[in-house]
């Protein structure tokens, strides 16, 4: 039975029971002296009984016509985007509670399109919110602080995800994600794993749901029944699934260094993408390394001949980077804000221009308008989950931070007498190990980039730390079967995440948990 088919029999059962109780209730008013009776007369209250019944049913089944209202919850997604910019651009108090407010909106209109872990983050918000409130522990104006947090994460993934819209529809990724899906067993992990991270610039998570299916259904019509099939997947789903999760460390548009940019002072941002992009393709080299030393001696039946470089569609979608990237960097220039600011204002302008450049040959306004309908109506309501999930974190991560003091805990920890290369080295293996306790991701790195930063004296660098926290984040990608993209690569491909991460991903990640002690051993010695 599907979701609201339960819903509905536990409504109809309920219903049942309220009126059962009712007519019980008169049934024995009937036997009762007169002088103990309700003053209603027996008449009329066997009148009124049914009428509030029947009443209560039809505010229950307006409420539900809006639980279910997809045009509302569009309509509080897009105040979230809107208010949240606006909020940031002017200051204003009221501003950044109607964002507040339209957050809330979010979640109670989309309730009934949430899972489990959804289910679970909010469960732990309110826990950490009744801590806060009721117990001497949390400091003043943690619970704003986690709001904003949790809007502006909420904010953030949705205009990402409507680019990811706009590059869905261009013909140019096409020929890219299918020029990356047929390569020979030899270039294709890093055509796929340095391809995925290029393209996750402007698709964010939303490349896994682009590529997976490309990669799937190149398998299949290359070779329906060859007995390799598994193994081309798994080996082409383990690079994708490493490219994405190795890129937060260095692209302009992820999540990870922008939260820590605002959680943090005294962040390098050009030095920790320059960094990045070192360990990144260090990370790549030994990722391929370990493919090619794994399937060594598997040949398959004929060799693969690769498509052309399709370098119209490159130049067009470098184009597309630049122009999101400058539009950024513009903002953030005009306004005195940072690039974090720039993207979040930049991502509806490019989504409308990237719409109308793809259809400036015939009419392109009548299909921009069908297109933009077309997202507000289905594309807004089925993002609101992850958006859900990632403000859920937000807010928790930054709750435990402002409970836990910070000061106390590095002199409990003894983090002063602890080298820095020693910190720095095993802080990504500790953010994944933590992140198997069913916290994502993106909340430890939250968690940690606040307790670090809440600290009178940073224990190392500041650049370092939140790249440090980072590649975190990365190593629990493919080590941890609750990250986000790991989930979301299940549900397209249909495997399980253990199997995407412990089965086919633990290795690498032990491997690339021992390269970081050595790079940041290196790096503490300039």
């Amino acid at each position: 039975m599907s979701t609201a088919g339960r819903y509905q029999q536990t409504y109809a059962r309920a219903s049942f029971c309220v009126a059962e109780l009712a007519f019980v209730r008169l049934w024995v008013c009937s036997w009762m002296p007169q002088q103990l009776r309700p003053r209603t007369e027996s008449s009329t209250y066997a009148f009124a009984i049914p009428t509030v019944f029947a009443k209560r049913c039809v505010w229950a089944a307006r409420l539900r016509v809006v639980m279910r209202s997809r045009s509302l919850l569009s309509a509080a997604i897009v105040a979230v985007m809107g208010l949240e910019i606006c909020a940031r651009m002017t200051g204003l108090e009221t501003l950044r509670w109607l964002s507040w407010a339209s957050l809330g909106a979010v979640i109670i209109l989309s309730f009934r399109r949430l899972g489990m872990r959804e289910y679970y983050l909010l469960s732990t918000s309110a826990l950490t919110t009744a801590l806060a409130l009721f117990f001497p522990l949390g400091k003043d104006g943690m619970i704003p602080g986690a709001l904003d947090q949790a809007s502006f994460l909420m904010a953030f993934i949705l205009l990402l995800g409507l680019l990811h819209e706009a590059a869905a529809s261009s013909p140019s990724v096409s020929e890219l994600g299918a020029y990356l899906t047929r390569q020979p067993p030899r270039r294709r992990y890093y055509a796929l794993n340095g391809g995925t991270a290029i393209m996750s610039i402007l698709f964010n998570v939303g490349v896994v749901s682009f590529l997976v299916p490309l990669i799937q259904r190149g398998i299949r019509q290359a070779a329906p029944d060859d007995p390799l099939n598994p193994i081309r997947e798994r080996r082409q789903l383990s690079a994708l699934l490493r490219g994405f999760a190795w890129s937060v460390i260095w692209s302009p548009t992820a999540i990870a260094p922008l939260v820590l940019m605002e959680l943090m002072q005294g962040v390098d941002r050009l030095r920790w993408i320059l960094i990045g992009l070192v360990i990144f393709f260090g990370v790549m080299a030994l990722g391929g390394i370990e493919d090619q030393l794994r399937y060594r001696r598997t040949r398959g039946r004929r060799p693969i001949v690769p498509p052309p470089f399709p370098r119209h569609a490159a130049v067009m979608f470098l184009a597309a980077c630049g122009w999101l990237l400058g539009m950024a960097a513009i903002v953030a220039w005009a306004t005195g804000d940072t690039i974090v600011f720039g993207l979040i204002v930049a991502c509806p302008v490019m989504l409308v221009g990237w719409l109308w450049a793809q259809n400036a040959k015939g009419d392109a306004w009548p299909v921009l308008q069908d297109r933009l309908g077309e997202l507000y109506r289905d594309t807004l309501p089925k993002a609101a989950p992850i958006a859900v999930t990632l403000a859920c974190s937000g807010y928790i991560g930054r709750m435990l931070a402002g409970l836990i003091p910070a000061q106390a805990l590095g002199q409990a920890l003894g983090i002063d007498a602890v080298p820095d290369y020693v910190l720095l080295g095993l802080l990504p293996s500790v953010i994944a190990l933590l992140s198997l306790s069913a916290l994502s991701p993106i909340m430890m790195a939250i968690f940690f980039g606040s307790l670090f930063g809440a600290l009178p004296v940073m224990p190392a660098d500041p650049t370092l730390i939140a790249l440090s926290i980072s590649c975190g984040w990365a190593l629990a990608m493919t080590f941890s079967p609750f990250s986000t993209v790991v989930l979301l690569t299940g549900r397209v491909s249909g495997l399980a995440p253990i199997t995407l991460t412990w089965r086919w991903n633990l290795t690498f990640s032990f491997l690339a948990a021992l390269l970081l002690l050595g790079v940041f051993r290196i790096l503490t010695l300039f």
